[in-house]
């Protein structure tokens, strides 16, 4: 039996359960290993954190915090620990910006208050590769199983704390100047910024301290329950809060998860404005004032606006399994040859080649407010114009629990043979995908994808039609067929 497990963004379980401190022991220990085993010499880690249960700014006792640093000494591995909850995209920037050998952040991401994870960032900031994750992974749990009940202790009290937000600020006033030839937003109008009781409550309190607006702020406490709400920001509940604020305010929204690598924005009239939106905007004006993009990457959950859109300008567009990291390549390549790329998913991420490798919550908030302000438009109209040249594309997102007394594995469930999909669905299918989960593309381009959560018993489910009753359509069919706890036919 696998104790630790890494999916598409770290090892994460719940707290107490499948995320302890020998969890995290082991998962140390297999990092040590690996960094030998790889001819690092003094290795140097960063250490952020969100406000999960057991992140502890001041390292205290057992602590998950304290347990990270005192087991990362014990393998004489050189540690800076931020001091204060650190968004995940400021440790990104920082690892490559500071040149340390890797980053560590505690964070279950968007998931319930009830989890917490790690997430291990590479020397270029980028999520680890699958391949370091594996062979992590391997070790952490042949360690696990003979883990020493009583570890070697190692005096956290000289630690060197670090605090790189103001830093960080400092690079997106840089990034927006020099690469988009936009000023950073003064923010003069009425906004509301929810940053979910994470990491990102002190970035947008610098961000916006001298404001000449009018800022609402939401969830701007450091919380590990998050105020009882749910911290996934692109959560339907999520945008229908924000929305209904935003509605009665005429103002712009904008949300964050827990460790500000998502993004969520809604315009003045209360319309939630998709991640693939966000980056059909950016590049619809990098268009306008021929700036140049080498590539956008994507996944397969993300919409056909996307590829519309670079089919219009004539961009190469990358397709790939859901999960930052597969964009790495992409980002890397353009950046080593100074060229701009873009990554963007459905779920709220992302990034830019010249910024950092992982994705990052806070630059297409800026840049949506950036571009307003130059081209003198509200954000309403600019997501408009976007609708006039491209299609507009309804995309929805479930879950459904699998049955936990079934006959047939996950892979079986979702390894569901055209045959059976053809009696399902009135629109003939074009293409099915096994890739990553199970993406169904219809004759009309419709599609539907489902795939497992990684961290949680649900199988997560996303289609995309010109029509929002296709849409739940397929993801209706399939949430019937899936938790059928008989085999497949």
């Amino acid at each position: 039996m696998k104790h630790i497990k890494f999916g598409t963004s770290g090892h994460r379980g719940i707290i107490g359960k499948s995320f302890t401190n020998d969890h995290l022991i082991a998962i140390v220990h297999a990092i040590s290993n690996y960094l030998t085993h790889h001819n690092t010499t003094k290795p140097r880690i960063l250490i952020g954190y969100d406000t999960r249960t057991g992140n502890s700014p001041l390292l205290e006792q057992n602590s998950y915090t304290y347990t990270l640093v005192q087991e990362l000494m014990s393998q004489k591995i050189m540690v800076d620990f931020c001091d204060t909850y650190t968004p995940t995209p400021i440790i990104s920037w920082a690892i490559k910006h500071y040149k340390y050998d890797l980053g560590i952040i505690l964070t279950a991401s968007h998931n319930p208050p009830n989890y917490n994870g790690i997430k291990i960032n590479d020397s270029t900031g980028a999520p680890a590769a699958s391949e370091v994750t594996q062979w992590i992974e391997t070790a952490a749990n042949q360690i696990f199983s003979t883990l020493d009940p009583t570890p070697p202790v190692a005096s956290t009290s000289s630690i060197p704390h670090v605090n790189y937000i103001q830093p960080f600020i400092d690079h997106l006033h840089q990034l927006l100047k020099q690469t988009f030839q936009l000023s950073f937003p003064d923010f003069s109008s009425h906004y509301v910024i929810d940053p979910k009781c994470g990491s990102a409550i002190d970035v947008w309190k610098s961000i916006t301290a001298s404001c000449v607006g009018t800022i609402d702020w939401k969830n701007d406490n450091f919380s590990s329950d998050f105020n009882f709400e749910i911290p996934d920001p692109t959560s339907k509940e999520s945008i229908l809060a924000l929305s209904r604020h935003c509605k009665e305010n005429s103002c712009i929204g904008f949300s964050n998860d827990p460790d500000a690598d998502r993004h969520m924005i809604i315009d003045e009239h209360g319309n939630f404005i998709s991640p693939e939106k966000v980056a059909a905007i950016v590049i619809d004006y990098c268009m306008s004032e021929e700036i140049t993009i080498d590539s956008i990457s994507t996944t397969l959950a993300n919409s056909m606006l996307i590829k519309s859109i670079c089919d219009h300008y004539n961009i190469t567009c990358y397709e790939t399994n859901i999960g930052f990291k597969y964009f790495t390549p992409f980002l890397h390549a353009a950046n080593s040859q100074s060229k701009l790329a873009i990554g963007v998913e459905s779920s709220g991420g992302f990034s830019i080649s010249n910024h950092t490798f992982d994705k990052c919550g806070f630059l297409p908030v800026l840049l949506i407010l950036a571009i307003m302000k130059k081209k003198n438009t509200s954000l309403h109209e600019l997501s408009d114009a976007i609708d006039q040249t491209f299609s507009i594309f309804e995309f929805v997102e479930d879950a459904v629990e699998i049955p936990s007394q079934s006959d047939i594995t996950l892979e079986q469930r979702l390894s569901i043979k055209q045959t059976t999909l053809d009696r399902l669905f009135t629109t003939s299918i074009d293409q099915i995908n096994y890739n990553d989960g199970l993406k169904i593309t219809f004759s009309n381009r419709d599609w539907v994808l489902c795939r497992p959560s990684g961290t949680e018993p649900l199988v997560r489910i996303y289609a995309e039609s010109t029509s929002i009753e296709s849409a739940n359509h397929y993801i209706d069919q399939l949430k019937g067929l899936l938790s059928n706890p008989s085999p497949l036919e």
